[in-house]
């Protein structure tokens, strides 16, 4: 290879008379101690005049190898593809090889100088490897940043003082379905025509980080927003750097959260109500494992805006459960309106919900509020709901659900707010596959159903229900005895008008004074069993089998009489529950 003559330069750097400015020995001691490897050469031919100390360690040789190699040509260091001819003042990168014969990276800068009057050439060459693996370091962390960036699933992006986009990260593209650049950041982000109103720009464009929560109005989803300041070369703000994260799902629960934490506030307090008492609920009297489950959904439900039906057999307290409900609940002091749907005439349905002006029919003399008004801001509760008619399902469904109602001869439209329980003894599903109650209806009343058992199912309810039903007739008198065979006959009644059947039969117990009122279901009680179930007859070779026959048949009219309760057959029986379990066993009439 050959190398360029500097003299021949065009424009040569002047040369610098170091003769002049240093002493040689003072040169010599500053070029061979430099931390840096140097070189003085021969311009013309490369030729190595003297190299510093840094110079063999960098090429892997000792002083004399290096010496001895580079006094013909220093330009056997060069790599196959380097181009040895220099420009002076030049700072240009190569490739030089190691005496391993690995090739390593350079960076060379030489000068020309006068050296006693004789032109030489100095170079400086400079290890690039750890440059270039910084380089490369820095390289592969902005393409892992970038990487990072575009991949993060929160959105990232840069706005301009002027409230222009100037960077978005992949994750918000991708959610926008567009790259938005250059766009007023609240029109292409939030869909609004001019700046948000929660927008903290001013705070950071003063140099300070803002973060809050906010609500989108683009998509309605939360975000938890994080402004800082962007600095340009000098230090100064020149636009706000945005991190927003989605944590909708996080609000949603928090929400919930705090809806959970006011209604087990509302419980507590309710449970501390003196409406809670030891013998049921509000007005509900009853302690069996069904009413104690209807108590606990009474609760639950009180202090909610949830529409309620109760379904029920008649005479089951349907009333007394809607009544214990807006007790209960927040609207308790505003007013509570029982309705009997299936004992309001037809033609007068509509004017008794909405009401009427004065003059809006004949006979219309003064004006008159209706149901849904006088419940504003209470509750409404509706009797047989499954008696409404069509028509008016459709207007007392948009009457409660919003639109409102306008009474008979006005017109001016009121909106009450008023909540609807419901109560029924029909099976309102199949009415509305028959097509006599609209599906819209029956969803918006059927929110919450409540199912109360008959009476007969909640047996251990009855004495408690006797003698409350006692204490209310008997007022301050005593209380009247009631004899432990009448109050068996009472328990193991059926009781089909539940327990509205039982408190008419109290009262008109304490009112008369007298049993004989039971009389029509305990005269079986009273007659000879004998007598009421007469036994078929058979023949027998003994007495004593027609006597254990006999008997077999009594104790098995006895148990089904009181329900396989022993301990009341024994005592009917005049007998002790050993001997009636040892019957039992002879007859076969134990279950299995």
């Amino acid at each position: 290879m050959k190398s360029k003559n500097l003299s021949k330069d065009p424009s040569p750097i002047p040369a610098m008379d170091l003769s002049s400015k240093m002493d040689p020995k003072v040169f010599r001691s500053v070029f061979m101690a430099g931390p840096e490897p140097m070189i003085l050469a021969d311009p013309a031919t490369l030729k190595v005049i003297e190299a510093n100390d840094a110079v063999p360690e960098l090429y892997g040789y000792s002083r004399e190898e290096f010496l001895f190699l580079c006094l013909a040509d220093f330009s056997r260091f060069f790599a196959e593809n380097s181009n040895p001819e220099f420009v002076a003042g030049e700072l240009r990168a190569d490739t030089h090889r190691h005496k391993s014969g690995t090739l390593f990276p350079v960076e060379i800068s030489l000068r020309p100088f006068d050296w006693k009057g004789r032109k030489t050439l100095i170079m400086s060459i400079r290890d690039a490897r750890q440059r270039r693996q910084t380089e490369d370091e820095l390289k592969q962390t902005g393409a892992s940043l970038d990487l990072v960036v575009n991949n993060f699933q929160g959105f990232i992006y840069t706005v301009s003082r002027e409230y222009k986009i100037e960077f978005m990260n992949g994750s918000l593209m991708r959610n926008l379905g567009y790259g938005a650049i250059g766009e007023d950041c609240f029109k292409a982000l939030h869909g609004l025509s001019s700046p948000c109103a929660w927008c903290v720009r001013d705070r950071v464009l003063a140099g300070e980080t803002a973060s809050f929560e906010h609500q989108s109005p683009r998509d309605g989803k939360w975000y938890y927003y994080v402004s800082s300041p962007q600095l340009d070369s000098k230090g100064n703000t020149r636009a706000q750097q945005i991190i927003a994260l989605d944590i909708h799902e996080r609000k949603i629960k928090e929400a919930e959260l705090l809806k959970s934490q006011d209604h087990l506030k509302q419980e507590n307090l309710l449970l501390k109500s003196p409406r809670v008492n030891r013998y049921g609920l509000d007005q509900i009297v009853g302690q069996s494992y069904q009413m104690q489950e209807i108590y606990n959904l009474i609760l639950e439900v009180a202090s909610s805006d949830a529409g309620i039906i109760i379904y029920g057999e008649s005479g089951t307290g349907k009333e007394l459960v809607a009544n214990a409900i807006h007790n209960l609940g927040k609207n308790k002091q505003r007013p509570f309106v029982p309705v009997n749907c299936g004992g309001i005439p037809e033609n007068l349905v509509e004017s008794e919900f909405f009401g009427f002006k004065k003059g809006a029919f004949t006979g219309a003399s003064i004006d008159k509020s209706g149901f849904l008004e006088i419940a504003d801001k209470g509750t409404l509760f509706l009797d047989e709901i499954g008696e409404l008619n069509l028509n008016m399902q459709v207007k007392l469904l948009r009457a409660v659900d919003g639109d409102g109602f306008t009474p008979l001869g006005s017109n001016t439209p009121i909106k009450p707010d008023i909540r609807i329980i419901s109560a029924t003894n029909r099976d309102l599903e199949a009415l509305v596959d028959k097509g006599m109650m609209r599906a819209d209806f029956f969803f918006r009343i059927n929110v919450v159903p409540i199912y109360l058992p008959p009476l007969r199912k909640r047996r251990e309810d009855i004495p408690l229900l006797i003698y409350h039903f006692l204490r209310r007739f008997s007022r301050d008198r005593h209380l009247p005895h009631i004899p432990p065979r009448i109050m068996n006959a009472l328990e193991d009644y059926d009781w089909p008008g539940n327990v509205r059947e039982l408190q008419n039969i109290v009262h008109r117990y304490v009112a008369l004074n007298r049993l004989d009122v039971f009389d029509p279901f305990l005269a079986k009680e009273s007659s000879d069993p004998l007598e009421v179930h007469p036994l078929p007859s058979h023949d027998f070779d003994t007495l004593g089998e027609a006597m254990a026959d006999h008997e077999k048949k009594i104790i098995a009219l006895f148990l089904k009489k009181f329900h396989w309760k022993h301990g009341r057959v024994a005592g009917a029986l005049g007998i002790n529950r050993k001997t009636l379990y040892y019957k039992m066993k002879k007859h076969g009439l134990l279950k299995t």
